[in-house]
């Protein structure tokens, strides 16, 4: 970052989500670049760390992919196990790639509702995308 903020660039955070997920918190944050002459700043990476684990690519989707993509979760979830029943088993047989998909569309829409001020639509989008993400990490 420190290269980034030099010579006619400037380095602006956004807005740090911390998103609890099972027992432990996920927390977002995207990164962005803006140029001097320009209005509108770039977004350069996306930053999610869940315990021990951190990622950080160009995108929500790829962070999302890069850190539970990989591997199965230390994290549990914070519900006792139950037996398998017809409800649990579409959840962990989706697809983590549909998963990521879902948790990116659940973003946008926390997003454009929270900037339309929209807050109580943006607060059930967030619950949405904490679901989503609980899913991802029971995988």
């Amino acid at each position: 970052m420190t290269l980034w903020n030099r010579q006619g660039s400037r380095v602006r955070r956004g807005a740090l989500l911390v998103i609890p997920c099972g027992r432990a918190l996920l927390y977002a944050e995207p990164i962005y670049l803006q140029a001097v002459r320009s209005p509108m700043p770039e977004l350069r990476v996306v930053v999610l760390a869940l315990q021990d684990r951190l990622a950080y690519v160009p995108t929500f989707e790829a962070v999302l992919t890069d850190l539970f993509g990989g591997g199965v979760s230390s994290v549990s979830p914070t519900e006792p196990a139950r037996a398998a029943s017809a409800a649990a088993a579409p959840q962990l047989a989706a697809d983590p790639n549909s998963l990521i998909a879902e948790a990116a569309k659940d973003l946008a829409d926390y997003q454009r509702l929270t900037a339309e001020g929209r807050l109580g639509e943006a607060g059930q989008k967030l619950e949405e995308l904490k679901r989503t993400i609980d899913k991802l990490n029971a995988r």
